[in-house]
């Protein structure tokens, strides 16, 4: 199961919508929307009403309702949700999430609020920061994360950026992260 992993997309879908119709091909069947403009992920719902789209409340959500964070499972992998604006992410630090995910058995731990793309294992939890799809701050290039997960396991995690409007490629931080 592919699974597209986005965050600050700030009330600008279409970049979410290119990169699903890019996708379609991928068999994507669930997208993670880790907040700031949880609304963005209900609008894209409408536009695709047969994937499975799970947001979190994020700091620019006031008056949206929602949760701060979430547990979601798929393909029985157990992926803790936030936003992360509770955390330090927007400093580097992921160690209060990893120890909520920890806490919440998950397999997994997704976060934004940063505008910075991040990807690492932090005590055996896959730790992805998908940046933003509308208002990067760690390049001018705007980001999403994809999952590929299969039997309870992670096949592969990666973090790629929309280069040039169309153009899609690896984003540098995948680099220093393989799955064994």
């Amino acid at each position: 199961m592919k699974v597209l992993v986005i965050s600050d997309t700030h009330g600008n879908i279409e970049n979410a919508k290119m990169v699903l119709e890019r996708l379609k091909s991928l068999d994507v069947h669930a997208v993670l929307h880790c907040g700031d403009y949880v609304s963005d992920a209900r609008i894209l719902q409408k536009f695709y009403p047969d994937l499975e789209i799970h947001a979190v409340y994020g700091n620019c959500d006031v008056g949206f309702g929602g949760a701060y964070s979430e547990v979601v499972v798929l393909e029985d992998v157990p992926i803790y949700m936030s936003h992360g604006h509770r955390y330090g992410v927007k400093w580097g630090d992921y160690d209060e999430m990893v120890i909520d995910a920890i806490a919440h058995d998950a397999k997994i731990a997704i976060c934004g609020h940063s505008h910075e793309a991040y990807l690492d294992e932090q005590d055996g939890i896959l730790v992805m920061n998908p940046g933003s799809l509308t208002l990067p701050r760690d390049s001018r290039y705007p980001s999403y994360g994809l999952l590929d997960i299969e039997k309870g396991k992670v096949v592969d995690a990666k973090v790629l950026q929309i280069l040039e409007h169309t153009r899609i490629e690896e984003h540098p931080i995948s680099n220093r992260f393989r799955r064994k």
